[in-house]
């Protein structure tokens, strides 16, 4: 064992005392849930008779305006509600959605959308392709303040139009000649463009509706829909229920969700959820939202349970403008002071150390890159920043949402940085929609995120720490940066396109230390064995189009 590490345990055991007690042996879970889970010996056995799927979303969305969004919490919600021009199956393969088919130029710069015939809003009303050209344009517009504009820069001066330097939207590339067709053209090859096509930011609107209500449109009884689901009610820090849309453009019954409504609970208490399901209150939880880690191992003896790895890692972000992160050493420090290792070990619910920033199993993925622990590194570096043995370190805080597992995640942080820095870290959590406010406005010290794909692809990774992207709260630009990851866009050859997320890397995370990864997530999670034709995606989107009930 490490020297020091015996001193580690003596000062985090009062913060997961209760750990020991939940540990109670381990039993692995069953494989990834597919299309169907056969009937199993649930944790519960009393059914209700209404055909309600019930789930929960661990807390209030902070919104359901597909523009605004850049939340799992809502794109949970919006997921089942809206449909894109395409849909990523549970294999993360393009299929076609609005659009029921389409036409690529050889050099990947133009596309022609046909939309469905057959496909209606929520009140009857066709899709048609001015919905869309509406929607991609309110993202375009820099007063909406869409943090994932930039999905939309791949159009045509598209980026140019948001800058302003281009004003007439009718040169931006994207076209409706008819109700039924949408013609898009690109500023460049992008070959995950049909993936961009499945996200919130490019869903339809309708402009009648916003028009008549305003901010208010994504309110129940006047949010308008174009999935599978309407939103029929939504009430505030408790629940939001979806009812099917009878409208919805599968004419196959069988295609079409064989429940009466879905519930989405707000319980922001992990362990009042566990308790929930066992006693058949809740037909689904899962570790993202509603189970604890610390409770992971006893609820995989259920047969019940499974598990998916997710393109998914969670991440200590610095404002690289506030003292004392405005010091790369302090950065550099607070990283090699990081022991990775304990977040398994500790959480034991299938956490897998990362300190680089792509998710294995995508084209770019290096272990090797990222500074790795090493505690001798660390001290050196803060003492070059002018803290000697954590000497003269000011009070910093580390703010991440209110939620169990988050809480320990933080405090792991937390001790090791006392430990291996001599420096004191005070824990700041907050409400869901009150970091996400905090972030945009005036971003801490240091702060507790985790990040999944938008798509099956390094880029949504990559392009998160660009210096014009509205997910970037680090407020750390770096121009090199932005070149690699835009040559790497267009790059088509394997090989030379993992060298190029290598270098950008090697900025992001050794030479600026922007950010430090901790971790890939595993999902575990329990879902009742009368519940069938639920598939869940690396990209943790859920699809609940052909959910059905016992």
């Amino acid at each position: 064992m490490t020297p020091g590490r015996d001193g580690f345990f003596n000062l985090y055991s009062a913060a997961i005392g209760l750990a020991a007690i939940l540990v109670l042996g381990f039993s692995a879970c069953g494989s990834p849930l597919k299309a169907d889970v056969g009937p199993q010996n649930s944790l519960s056995t009393a059914e209700k008779p209404a055909k309600i799927f019930r789930m929960n979303l661990g807390t209030e969305p902070p919104d359901l305006d597909p523009a605004k969004t850049d939340d799992l919490t809502s794109f949970s919600v919006l997921l089942p509600l809206f449909k894109g021009l395409t849909q990523l199956d549970e294999h993360m393969h393009v299929q076609p959605a609005m659009a029921d088919h389409w036409e690529m130029s050889p050099n990947g710069l133009h596309y022609v959308f046909h939309l469905r015939p057959d496909a209606r809003w929520s009140d009857g009303r066709p899709v048609t392709s001015g919905d869309f050209l509406y929607a991609w344009h309110r993202v375009l517009d820099p007063k909406t303040g869409a943090p994932y504009a930039f999905f939309l820069y791949e159009l045509k001066n598209g980026k140019a139009f948001y800058d302003g330097t281009l004003t007439d939207f009718k040169q931006v590339g994207v076209h409706a000649p008819d109700a039924r067709t949408l013609v898009v053209d690109l500023q460049r090859p992008t070959p995950f463009f049909l993936q961009l096509t499945t996200a919130p930011a490019m869903l339809p609107l309708r402009r009648d509706v916003i028009e008549r209500y305003g901010d208010n449109f994504t309110e129940a009884g006047h949010l308008v829909s174009n999935g599978a689901y309407q939103l029929r009610q939504w009430q505030h820090e408790e629940k939001i229920r979806l009812t099917p849309n009878p409208y919805f453009y599968e004419k196959n019954r069988a295609k079409r969700p064989g429940v009466e409504a879905i519930d989405m609970m707000m319980i922001n208490d992990a362990n009042t959820s566990v308790v929930m399901y066992e006693n058949n209150e809740l037909d689904f939880i899962e570790t993202t939202t509603s189970m604890p880690s610390f409770d992971v191992r006893r609820l995989r003896k259920s047969p019940d349970c499974h598990t998916s790895m997710l393109h998914r890692i969670n991440y200590f972000g610095f404002n690289v403008t506030k003292p004392p992160f405005n010091n790369p050493k302090v950065r550099q420090a607070f990283a090699y002071a990081l022991d990775r290792s304990y977040y398994p070990r500790l959480m034991q619910s299938g956490q897998q150390p990362i300190a680089s920033w792509i998710s294995p199993g995508l084209l770019g993925y290096n272990p090797k890159l990222g500074l790795q622990f090493n505690p001798q590194k660390a001290r050196q570096f803060l003492a070059e920043a002018g803290y000697p043995d954590g000497k003269g370190f000011p009070p910093v805080r580390l703010s991440f949402q209110t939620q169990y597992d988050i809480q320990k995640e933080a405090e792991i942080a937390q001790a090791l940085w006392k430990q291996n820095l001599n420096v004191d870290v005070r824990l700041d959590n907050m409400e869901w929609k009150v970091l996400l406010s905090k972030l945009d406005e005036d971003p801490p010290q240091i702060f507790r995120l985790g990040w999944f794909a938008d798509y099956p692809d390094a880029d949504s990774f990559m392009g998160l720490f660009l210096s014009d992207n509205g997910n970037n709260h680090t407020r750390w630009k770096n121009p090199r940066y932005d070149e690699l990851i835009r040559q790497a866009v267009v790059t088509l050859n394997p090989v030379l396109r993992q060298k190029i997320y290598d270098q950008a890397q090697a900025l992001l995370l050794e030479q600026d230390t922007a950010i430090v990864p901790v971790y890939v997530a595993e999902k575990t999670y329990l879902v009742k064995p009368k519940v069938h034709h639920l598939t869940i995606s690396p990209l943790n989107l859920p699809n609940y189009d052909t959910l059905t009930l016992d």
